[in-house]
């Protein structure tokens, strides 16, 4: 280690040398010594500053102008952000028909009689209904709660699913909510 540092300081003083052989050098450097102590003490601080200004404008802005860089990025994810979440109930519930907004009974009524699924008994509870089918194909009953689900936003909370005495036929009990 200590050859790599004496090789250094030969490097540096070889290159003094031949930086003191450059007539414009040797010119600045007989003017600053020409110069009154209290001149030259200005000097060295000037220099220091604007030493310091190119250090400032060679690393630490380029840091800067940066992080303005990413905080636009930031600024505008977080905008597209509000605006997809501003956005997300059209994005919400398949079909977007207007009957989603309808209450729970109407609509599991009205989509029962298009699947062509008879309700035995169905019972209003709270935010809830319960609903009650005997003998239906179990295919059918599953694409309506299927369908409600993926198109009104109505899920199964509770259900109950007995086999029939026919074959593909079932009791179902169901809670379901909005």
């Amino acid at each position: 280690m200590n050859k790599n540092v004496i090789k250094l300081q030969e490097k540096w003083q070889a290159l003094i040398l031949d930086a003191n052989k450059i007539p414009a050098v040797t010119a600045s450097k007989q003017w600053f010594e020409r110069q009154s102590e209290r001149d030259q003490k200005i000097l060295k601080a000037l220099a220091g500053f604007v030493g310091l200004c190119v250090i400032i404008l060679m690393f630490i802005q380029p840091f800067y102008s940066k992080q303005d860089l990413y905080e636009a990025k930031l600024d505008k994810s977080i905008a597209v952000y509000e605006q997809l979440a501003k956005n997300a109930h059209k994005f919400q519930g398949g079909s977007g028909s207007s009957d989603s907004s309808a209450p729970i009974l109407a609509l599991i009524t009205k989509q029962a009689k298009i699947a062509q699924i008879n309700l035995k008994r169905f019972e209003p509870d709270d935010q809830n209904l319960r609903i009650w089918l005997d003998d239906v194909a179990f295919d059918n009953a599953a694409r309506w709660l299927e369908t409600l689900t993926r198109d009104y936003g109505i899920n199964v909370k509770q259900i109950s699913v007995e086999r029939s005495d026919k074959n593909g036929r079932v009791d179902l009990r169901a809670t379901l909510y909005k």
